[in-house]
């Protein structure tokens, strides 16, 4: 009974095991599931089970132990994502269909090639996440789009510098992890003032929680987009960035927006933020294109007046306005462009496998006026409902996989062999047609 139980448990803990350890790759730290993660522990799996198939295990034990590995998974990624990574999910299932056929065709080699193969194998499954994983940078220096950035928040240079209390000297040439990202994309140029001269050949605008804006300032900046300017918006009733020096300090980001003049002229209004005095101000939030933002201390706009110029998403986070022949995407939170937010790497921003949150990517397309791209190699985790359901399920598939094969596995004409059945009975009938002549 021990010896028939024994390939079922092995089975189960490998596929349990493949399962859980693709989990480690990246989904559990940064919460973006990537199919190819599970590439190498899946790998591994297949190897113990084509070790335990030997000499030579045949094409029904190769497609068993491809099921076992592989369908699992593709369910788990399939239900816990915001989207389903149709490229991805193909990649991982041939990816796994080459490295179950190659274990079986390494465990039949003999002395040292079977081992250089198997560790071949595996360097491959290694490997391949990361290069498929890797960016392939901004666009070229001659493509870039300008665009104007006007922030009190300390996102590069002196204002930097004194966020961190670095004199002067010392902060020159210092620029965030988001300003470094968009860089990449985008010829940044740090505006002072909201004027004619300063927007004349401007195309695109970034305010991010700017400074109070004299009256003259906000209507440069509405004639600017009448005109056919393209303007993101972030507009926080509640910051939250970090900063060192006192609250009243002058050159510190203005604890809440100060944009509401520009605001109620297009019909919009910044509701105060709701959220709970002890509790976590981040808040993980999924939107309406599969993509994520952490936020903190966000709110929403309403709409006010009888002009309907502005329309709101994502139930009011992001309001989009049509302001004559310019157009204005606005954001209900600054913090979301905060590194702590959106990457665990800031001194390497353009690190996807690090990114916890799609901030560049969705900074870059408002920027552009596109709409945010669809990775269909991969998707964010919904959330922790989501991937505790969805593990269960993919378990749940498991166990059915192994218990079923392990049942038709005692059938008699899958568990016999039938070599030679028709060459012994012409042999019997043959004896026994001589004596009944």
């Amino acid at each position: 009974m021990a010896r028939k139980l024994l390939p079922l448990l092995i089975a189960l803990l490998a596929g349990a095991a493949a399962l859980f350890i693709g989990l480690v790759g990246g989904a559990l730290r940064t919460g973006w599931l990537d199919p190819l993660d599970w590439l190498l522990s899946g790998t591994a799996a297949a190897l113990v089970l084509a070790w335990q198939a030997r000499p030579e295990p045949g094409w029904r034990a190769g497609a068993m132990i491809w099921a076992v590995v592989t369908l699992p998974a593709l369910l788990f990624l399939a239900l816990a994502g915001t989207r389903f990574p149709w490229a991805g999910l193909l990649l991982l299932a041939l990816g796994l269909a080459i490295a179950v056929l190659a274990a079986c065709r390494a465990l039949a080699l003999g002395g040292a090639v079977r081992w250089i193969a198997l560790a071949a194998l595996l360097g491959f499954a290694l490997v391949l996440p990361r290069i498929a994983g890797a960016d392939g940078g901004g666009a070229a220096q001659g493509e870039r789009l300008e665009v104007g950035v006007l922030s009190a928040m300390p996102l590069q240079g002196i204002a930097m510098g004194a966020a961190h209390g670095l004199p002067p000297a010392e902060s020159i040439g210092m620029r965030s992890p988001l300003w470094r990202g968009l860089e990449r994309r985008f010829a940044l140029r740090p505006l002072d003032a909201i004027d004619a001269p300063h927007l004349a050949d401007l195309r695109v605008l970034l305010l991010a929680q700017p400074r109070a804006l004299a009256p003259a300032e906000l209507v440069a900046l509405d004639a600017w987009v009448r005109r056919g300017g393209r303007a993101v918006i972030l507009a926080d009733p509640l910051l939250h960035w970090p900063d060192p020096r006192p609250l009243a300090h002058p050159q510190r980001a203005p604890l809440t927006s100060l944009l509401d003049p520009l605001l109620a002229y297009w019909g919009l209004r910044l509701e105060p933020a709701e959220m709970a005095m002890d509790g976590d101000p981040v808040e993980r939030r999924v939107l309406a294109s599969g993509a994520v933002v952490q936020l903190s201390g966000a709110s929403r706009f309403g709409l006010m007046g009888a002009v309907r110029a502005c329309a709101l998403a994502e139930h009011g986070l992001i309001a989009r306005c049509r302001i004559g022949a310019g157009e204005a995407l606005l954001v209900a939170d600054a913090d979301w462009i905060n590194d702590m937010l959106w990457t665990l790497r800031p001194e390497h921003p353009e690190d996807r496998r690090a990114w916890t949150a799609a901030t560049l990517d969705l900074l870059s397309a408002w920027l552009t006026g596109k709409a945010p791209r669809a990775d269909l190699l991969g998707s964010w985790l919904t959330d922790r409902d989501a991937l505790l359901a969805s593990l269960r399920i993919a378990l749940g598939l498991l166990l059915l996989i192994v218990v079923g094969n392990a049942l038709v596995g005692r059938w008699p004409s899958r568990s016999q062999h039938h070599f030679g059945t028709k060459t012994d009975h012409f042999r019997n009938g043959s004896d026994t047609g001589g004596d009944t002549g």
